[in-house]
């Protein structure tokens, strides 16, 4: 099947490495990752939730996110895989971010 045939799922997965624990989450496509991490109790870093600040950049090693805006990060940043939580919204099913 190509990526163009490809059924997405509603939700995706992602694995969180924050801190020295890993966590797992389901990730609705509607959700930014900042918001079901604090939905699901984790400490995350962040501050304006506006994709300004970078308090909440994390970096995808596996998988791919869109971000619904981004003021902060150059085109080098997007390169090594970082990423504004605070406006990163899953595209592949199973995703892994490190903090």
């Amino acid at each position: 099947m190509s990526s163009a045939e490809r059924v997405t799922e509603a939700v995706a997965t992602v694995r969180i490495d924050l801190d020295g624990d890993r966590h797992q989450l389901r990730w609705p496509r509607d959700k930014t990752l900042v918001e079901i991490m604090l939905d699901a109790g984790i400490a995350v870093p962040y501050s304006c939730r506006e994709g300004h600040c970078g308090s909440c950049v994390t970096t995808v090693t596996s998988g791919e996110v869109s971000m619904d805006t981004c003021d902060i990060l150059d085109e080098a940043d997007l390169a090594d895989g970082l990423v504004l939580a605070c406006q990163a919204r899953p595209v592949d099913d199973d995703i892994t971010v490190e903090y």
